[in-house]
Formats: structure tokens, sequence, C-alpha cells
């Protein structure tokens, strides 16, 4: 019943913050409106690509430093929820206007600019922690919570990518806006119940 409670709120969380319009998304729509959907699911497949790489260092990372001290999950469980919540209230604050892309997007720009992204890092370094359910298997439960992630957002950026030419109107930014106040609400509910969840 734990298991599939967390997978649950999981879920969610990805599913909040995936769809949440950010500098990906707004790449791969970029490039689908101006050159084709062909080419915004290129930039969909790069972006996906460069978090494996995220995933298998931040995975060997953790597993290294809690193999020297074990009690730094106790510390990323509390960042990753004050994470969490910050996101939130980031979401929601955000107007729903398109971050500003410069130049031309492909499969090696969004590899690399999500690979470059220090959010991306810091997520996958907070966040993921939260839901290893089994301390001695630590490397193996982030692979895994990793490759959920990566499969969750590449379908959001390819939803993103073949709607397109409708999310790039200018009449989108109040959906969009809608979006972030829906994702923002969700992702700070789940930062309270995981903080509820685990200290009281």
């Amino acid at each position: 019943m734990q298991l599939q409670s967390l997978t649950i709120e999981f879920i969610l969380l990805q599913i909040s913050v995936a769809f949440s319009p950010g500098l990906i998304i707004a790449l791969v729509v970029n490039e689908a409106v101006q050159k084709g959907r062909k080419n915004g699911l290129q930039v969909a497949y790069g972006a996906a690509t460069g978090a494996i790489g995220i995933t298998i260092i931040t995975a060997g990372v953790i597993t290294y430093i809690f193999s020297l001290i074990p009690e730094i999950l106790t510390f990323i469980y509390i960042f990753g929820i004050i994470y969490i919540v910050y996101k939130g209230i980031k979401t929601i604050q955000d107007k729903g206007d398109s971050p500003k892309v410069l130049g031309s997007a492909s499969f090696m720009s969004g590899f690399k600019i999500n690979l470059a992204n220090p959010k991306m890092w810091v997520f996958y370094l907070s966040v993921l922690p939260l839901f290893i359910t089994d301390e001695s298997s630590i490397f193996s439960s982030l692979i895994y919570l990793g490759i959920v992630t990566i499969f969750i957002n590449l379908f959001a950026d390819i939803s993103y990518a073949l709607l397109s030419s409708y999310l790039f109107n200018n009449s989108s930014t109040k959906i969009k806006r809608y979006i972030n106040i829906f994702s923002g609400v969700c992702l700070i509910g789940i930062g309270i119940y995981l903080f509820f969840s685990r200290f009281i």
C-alpha cells in the first residue's frame, strides 16, 4: 500500500511539472511552428536523451554520498519538499508567457539545453530521492524513477509539439495560465502531504 501511494504521488508530481510550460516546451513549440512538428519532436527526443545522462549521473552521485553519509537522505528529503513547494509557488506566479527562445532548435540543442539546465539537476538530486522506498537499492530505485520521469516529460513534450499550432497562438496565454495555476497547486499540495507523512 505504501509503495502504491508513493507511486501515485510521484506520477502526479511529474505530470504537474512536465506539463507546466518551461524552456524545453517553448523550444518544442517554437520549432514545431516554424519548421514543422517533426522538428519539434526532435527537440523533445533530444531533451529526453539529455535526461538519461542526468539520471545516471545523479543516481551515481546520490548512491556514493549515501554510502559515506547515510543520514544524507533526511537532508535531501527536507530540501526536496522545500523545493517542491517553491516550484509550486513560482509556477502559480508564472503568468503563462512563453520563455524567449533564441536561435534554432534541434535534437542536439534540446539535448544540450536540458543537460545544461541547472533546474533539471536540482530536481533529480532533490526530488527523486523523496520516493526511494528501499535504501538497500538506491541506485536502481533512482534509475527507475528517472526512467518514469523521462517518459512522462517526453509525453508532455510530444503533446505540445502536436498541439503547437494552437498553443503558439497568443490567445492561448490564458489556457497556459490555468495550467500553471493547476500545476502549482498540485505541487504545493504534494509537498505539504510529503512533509506531514514523514515528519508529523
